[in-house]
């Protein structure tokens, strides 16, 4: 009986935080798309300092950070970019993150209260950061499609028109056009032979308005 009565005094208390927060997500939803017009966000979406083109679509509870987004590509559901240059007509599916972040491997130890003063523990353990690069910008190209639970590490580049599949690990540079998969990631095949890829490439056809490209295929 006690046990009833106590969980009726707490729910009012429950109710008022769900409030708050849907209060919350509300407000940043309605943030987004004023600072960001010309893009389709979906809700939950967390975003940083970014810059993005136009049509865009950001779908449901994804977080990008420090990033730029250009014109015509899509990011699937709860991912995560960070510290990345994407180029137009990406496809990048849900569940996919990329730029990761490092930790020192020289030090004696990898954990954060050992290099960062202000961490996610809050244990103020060292004077000073140790300095380290801990994020490297991830460059991907044009017409760029990865796949599903992906994952990109820092300071890679993947070329124009590359294809990454579901579950691959990117630990190397992609070529251009180039299909890779694996753990860590490999190349499979390229999509077309080299002279096509070079024409491709030396065409810039992403530069181009849509009934320019239209025509042009």
């Amino acid at each position: 009986m006690k046990s009833k009565l106590f969980r009726l005094l707490l729910l009012p208390f429950g109710l008022l935080n769900k409030v708050i927060q849907i209060s919350k997500d509300g407000s940043r939803d309605l943030h987004n798309k004023l600072r960001f017009k010309d893009v389709k966000i979906d809700k939950g979406i967390c975003i940083d300092e970014n810059k993005m083109g136009k049509n865009i679509h950001i779908l449901a509870n994804t977080i990008i950070n420090n990033s730029f987004i250009d014109s015509f590509t899509y990011v699937g559901k709860n991912g995560v970019v960070q510290n990345a240059q994407i180029g137009k007509f990406c496809s990048i599916a849900n569940d996919v993150c990329i730029g990761t972040g490092k930790h020192p491997l020289d030090n004696f130890s990898t954990a954060t209260i050992f290099y960062r003063k202000n961490n996610t523990l809050n244990i103020d353990l060292i004077e000073q950061d140790i300095f380290f690069e801990e994020y490297e910008t991830v460059t991907i190209g044009h017409d760029v499609w990865i796949g599903t639970r992906a994952i990109v590490l820092d300071g890679i580049t993947v070329g124009n028109g590359a294809v990454i599949a579901a579950n691959s690990v990117v630990t190397k540079d992609v070529p251009p056009y180039a299909i890779v998969a694996g753990v860590p990631a490999k190349i499979i095949k390229y999509r077309f032979n080299d002279d096509k890829i070079n024409k491709l490439n030396d065409s810039k056809w992403w530069e181009l308005d849509l009934n320019e490209i239209k025509q042009k295929n």
